[in-house]
């Protein structure tokens, strides 16, 4: 699965969506409860913004410890805000602990693929930069050669 068949399922949350799980976890402060932060914390996952994305990502990493019955629904989300966030290795530690328990969770299958994709893909690239600061130098080098003949 293409990481980006990954994203398509999940949606950009509008902030006036957002901002009303937040005034329902602000309202069950100081103990919001597991299904509210849950709630809250998918939302901050769906942000376009990093910064809230990274927050849901925490918020659910406590909820994996304190929430049992929600650890795999957790974790699959803290696992796709981490990609979102360019986080992969993070991603995939997150995938592998949902499939040590189901290891054909097709959601969390697809974490690892979207991951082993997007590295593979950043490998590439970083070789052809290299490869191509290789030439450059090669051609550099080559062209003082000729010029001090």
């Amino acid at each position: 699965m293409s990481n980006t068949n990954l994203l398509e399922g999940t949606i950009d949350l509008e902030q006036k969506d957002l901002a009303m799980l937040r005034k329902q976890y602000e309202a069950e402060k100081p103990s919001p409860s597991s299904s509210t932060t849950f709630n809250y914390a998918w939302g901050l996952v769906h942000s376009n913004r990093r910064e809230e994305i990274q927050l849901g990502v925490e918020l659910l990493t406590q909820l994996v410890r304190t929430a049992p019955t929600m650890r795999d629904e957790a974790r699959y989300y803290a696992a796709l805000g981490c990609f979102k966030m360019g986080e992969f290795s993070r991603a995939r530690d997150m995938a592998q602990a949902i499939l040590k328990d189901h290891p054909n969770n097709p959601q969390a299958l697809s974490i690892v693929d979207a991951v082993d994709e997007q590295v593979r893909k950043d490998g590439m690239i970083g070789m052809a930069i290299v490869g191509g600061a290789v030439a450059a130098v090669g051609l550099v080098v080559g062209l003082l050669t000729r010029s001090s003949k």
